[in-house]
């Protein structure tokens, strides 16, 4: 893994930057994902920024959130994707953008708000 980000992202990452590391039960999708903690919250950071990077590889990450703040993201994503253009997280905090461009934070007292709207429903093909 240390070896990846470090082709992939053109830095100088080692065993001793990383507090520990695991993978985690298989997924739906039957892929197990690597659950890892950094020693350095700027690294972290670092490596969480530059996601975008490591898309285009075909590597995924994310931040681990609280089952809270993880359905609150789910909701923002799925639930007004008419309105809502991306979704991230910075530290625990949920963002979006809308379809005018406008970066806004989900702030908590907001979390029963979007938590309260309907699901979508599926389309089955």
């Amino acid at each position: 893994m240390v070896e990846t980000l470090n082709t992939k992202l053109g830095c100088r990452i080692d065993t001793s930057d990383i507090d520990i590391a695991h993978r985690l039960e298989k997924g739906p999708d039957g892929k197990k994902d690597i659950i890892v903690r950094f020693q350095s919250r700027l690294l972290r950071s670092s490596v969480l920024k530059q996601g975008r990077v490591l898309r285009q590889s075909g590597i995924f990450v994310k931040e681990d959130l609280t089952p809270l703040n993880l359905e609150v993201f789910m909701s923002v994503k799925r639930k007004m994707s008419d309105e809502v253009s991306s979704v991230w997280t910075r530290n625990g905090v949920i963002f979006f953008k809308n379809a005018q461009e406008q970066v806004t934070r989900v702030v908590y007292e907001d979390y029963q708000t979007w938590l309260d709207l309907p699901w979508p429903k599926r389309t089955t093909q």
